[in-house]
């Protein structure tokens, strides 16, 4: 036996259409001996707009608030109370994973139906053009009195009507809410009016649409540092094979300057930046996100006090990069990391290439000072300088690892350090080619290919 049915109404957009829709779900519901719950927002469309662009807009926006909330409701399905918002409800849906069935649901079939072409209007709320395109095949006579006649009355309704069949008309569509509410009543007395209303309502209850799937979305925590969010998101960008900005998959940014520096937490008692970390990945969470990532190499030392709270998974970028150099170098590999000395000490990088047998070594003392400096110091990385002494910095703590532990591939270990020297598979460095990898670049590849694998399951970007 089917459950509770959960439907949502949009009942704000039109208070006065709203009863009529709400009479017809009940409706439904008894001819089909289903229980259903019925969830009304009341949110009203503002009367204040300037001119028609601000009213359609209005329109349009909260028709979408509308069906939101009743989507945080727990809706099944919704309906919107105005005969309007059809006109652009695809527009609505796309925001939503809720199904929403428009009150012009089913029209077209129960005019076909029929075996009538000549189709008379009854009321003009609904552009004629929408109509014209729900119906390509009918002949459409336009309301008589030329305008919308909002009205619930009966009796003008009827009048309407007869107009419509003196007019060589075969069947009535309401083209105006109130016009619809008048509709179930005018039918009972033999005029062949389509009782729109009722057939959306039986769509919606007897025929419930699936839920749309969604959209893959993935959370950044940024900020960690601002250069590194710009750098990891502009390698997203460019990793995602997409021809039109419609193709790329959607990224939602949580900018936090102030999450205390990870490297003076971990290695001199620096503030803790594990709650500011766990409010943005909460905040992503709340948002939706598939999947959270973090531009910083350091911080990720602190994703696993955070994934005991968080239900979504975290793309790791030690993971994506140790993925991409077994696929690249085998049994061979030899990396040399290039790091902030807490991204060092804390072992996140030798602890998963351990894992995969790939032997990884860091500097001595005097280079990993100079790494350092290349990233803190006044005229490094998180300073804006991305070449000079910050470069020569780097360069000699690479030759170092090179020369001394035979290393043929160096890991760009801070996310700061690729902009001073670009990814390669030959990279001149102490007399050889060295393949250089920048995890940021790795964790782009992976998030676009998660992105792809998701679209490829949902049909849906």
């Amino acid at each position: 036996m089917a459950g509770i049915l959960k439907v949502g109404l949009a009942a704000g957009v039109n208070p006065i259409v709203a009863p009529f829709v709400k009479a017809a779900i009940f409706r439904a519901a008894a001819e089909a001996g289903r229980t259903v719950e019925l969830i009304e927002d009341e949110t009203e469309i503002r009367k204040d707009a300037p001119d028609e662009r601000f009213a359609l807009a209005d329109s349009k926006i909260t028709a979408l608030e509308s069906c939101l909330r009743l989507q945080c409701r727990g809706c099944d399905v919704a309906l919107i109370a105005n005969l309007r918002s059809d006109a652009y409800l695809k527009e609505v849906q796309t925001e939503l994973q809720m199904p929403v069935v428009g009150l012009f649901s089913g029209a077209a079939e129960a005019v076909a139906a029929s075996g009538k072409t000549k189709v008379g209007l009854l009321g003009a709320a609904v552009p004629f053009a929408f109509i014209q395109a729900m119906l390509p095949e009918a002949e459409l006579i336009p309301s008589p009195s030329g305008c919308c006649i909002h009205t619930t009355d009966i009796d003008l309704v009827r009048t309407e009507a007869d107009k419509q069949l003196a007019a060589g008309a075969e069947i009535l569509l309401p083209a105006c809410g109130r016009v619809a509410g008048a509709c179930t009543a005018l039918r009972s007395e033999g005029y062949p009016v389509v009782d729109i209303l009722s057939i959306a309502a039986r769509r919606a209850v007897a025929e419930t649409p699936a839920r749309l799937p969604k959209p893959f979305k993935v959370g950044l925590i940024g900020g960690l540092g601002p250069a590194a969010t710009v750098d990891l998101y502009d390698k997203i960008v460019r990793a995602t094979p997409a021809k039109t900005d419609q193709e790329h998959f959607k990224v939602v940014v949580e900018q936090n300057p102030q999450i205390a520096d990870r490297t003076a937490a971990l290695l001199h008692g620096g503030a803790d930046p594990t709650l500011a970390m766990y409010g943005c990945a909460r905040r992503l969470e709340k948002d939706g996100c598939d999947a959270i990532i973090v531009p910083c190499n350091t911080a990720h030392a602190f994703v696993p006090f955070l994934e005991r709270h968080i239900g979504v998974p975290f793309i790791n970028m030690q993971v994506a990069a140790m993925e991409e150099i077994k696929a690249k170098l085998g049994e061979s590999a030899r990396i040399g990391l290039l790091a902030t000395s807490g991204t060092v000490q804390t072992g996140i990088y030798s602890q998963k290439a351990e894992a995969l047998g790939i032997p990884l070594f860091v500097p001595d003392e005097a280079n990993q000072a100079r790494v350092m400096n290349a990233i803190y110091g006044p005229k490094g990385a998180k300073a804006g300088f991305t070449t000079g002494e910050c470069r020569d910095d780097l360069v000699t703590a690479a030759e170092y690892l090179v020369r001394t532990f035979d290393c043929n591939c160096l890991i760009l270990g801070c996310t700061e350090l690729p902009l001073i020297l670009d990814e390669s598979d030959a990279f001149p460095c102490a007399g050889k080619n060295v393949t250089v990898i920048d995890p940021t670049s790795s964790l782009a590849r992976k998030v676009v290919k998660t992105a792809e694998k998701a679209f490829e399951e949902r049909g849906i970007r």
